[in-house]
């Protein structure tokens, strides 16, 4: 099979691997749809950030690894432990995997797992390939196929809601970013939350696309300093050293006592002043991915996710990945707002 394996910095390459083996309490999934987000752009570009050198613990596995954890396709093929029903089901992969055993997954914050892995970034092979090897309870069935690369997206993003969910009645939300997980956000509070939700983008063609798909965009012009009660990162890193990093921008507009929440990945020193989130009494949230918590409160409300994310979804073929996927995504981010990969 056809798989990409990232070795190392700027290291990646198409190959033709040995299709894998299912064992007793797995699935073989056909891979037919996969993510290219930023996080795997800028492993590229300066990693290994995230992608593990060492053993990880939990899977005995290190690079090189078949990248990409946002992903899902059809399943072919289960192993004995699992029911035969689900052949031939349309399914998106849960990435995250847990030891069950560490005082965190014990009291449900399997995201801080001291020996936590995620298929295709830390640990475990993912879904940048023909095929996949997925955990039985790591798969999550899906009749959208539209919504198949978003669902992790989709529970970082519970994740954080479901923290300020009491502070967000009658609030003023900004959403800085209009990639991936920005557009998931403002769908996820928009249409789980019943939030109003602004969203400023500074590529001008990504505001285009994500206000011609129904999203409430503003332009810097528009947006008022101390304005919003709550402001979501999902900007990270920005390789332009000429642009403000979302997360020092961010107090510009947050109002007194007003939450910032982080989930944009940044891998610098980013330039803040301590004093005036002090005296005006501001709260930072760290959110990190997701927990089983979420996944399951995602399976009762599925169903009321209506946004068409088709609009802002480029496909490219597996084997176009690295010219069309990595290389535009480092030099020409505002020609996309996703890319996914088909197999």
């Amino acid at each position: 099979m056809l798989a990409l394996i990232y070795y190392g910095n700027r290291n990646i390459a198409l190959k033709d691997i040995k299709k894998p083996k299912v064992k007793e309490n797995e699935i073989l999934l056909k891979v037919s749809n996969a993510g290219l987000c930023q996080t795997q752009i800028n492993e590229f570009i300066e990693g290994p950030l995230i992608l593990n050198t060492e053993i990880n613990p939990l899977t005995n596995k290190a690079l090189p690894l078949i990248v990409g954890h946002e992903f899902g396709g059809i399943v072919e093929e289960v192993g004995k432990s699992v029911d035969s029903s689900l052949l031939g089901t349309q399914v998106a992969v849960l990435p995250a995997l847990s030891c069950g055993e560490c005082q965190w997954c014990k009291q449900g914050d399997e995201q801080l797992c001291d020996t936590q892995a995620y298929y295709g970034l830390t640990g475990e092979n993912g879904g940048f390939a023909e095929y996949a090897i997925i955990h039985k309870d790591n798969i999550f069935p899906l009749e959208n196929k539209s919504l198949l690369t978003f669902l992790e997206p989709i529970l970082v993003a519970i994740h954080f809601a479901r923290k300020i969910e009491k502070k967000l009645d009658n609030a003023k939300v900004l959403i800085l970013g209009a990639g991936a997980i920005g557009i998931s956000s403002a769908v996820v509070l928009k249409e789980l939350f019943n939030a109003h939700v602004d969203i400023n983008e500074i590529l001008p063609e990504r505001t285009k696309r994500a206000r011609e798909a129904g999203l409430n965009m503003l332009d810097k012009s528009e947006l008022t300093q101390s304005a919003y009660d709550i402001i979501i990162d999902c900007a990270g890193t920005n390789f332009d050293s000429s642009v403000e990093p979302a997360f020092a921008e961010a107090f510009k507009y947050l109002n007194k006592k007003g939450t910032l929440v982080m989930i944009g990945t940044y891998f610098h020193a980013v330039p803040i002043m301590p004093i005036s989130i002090l005296a005006q009494e501001q709260i930072i949230i760290g959110s990190y991915a997701y927990n089983k918590s979420d996944s399951q409160w995602l399976e009762q409300r599925i169903d009321n996710i209506k946004f068409d994310f088709s609009k802002i979804i480029d496909e490219i073929a597996l084997e176009n990945i690295i010219e069309e996927g990595y290389y535009r995504g480092e030099v020409d981010k505002d020609s996309f707002s996703r890319i996914v990969i088909t197999c």
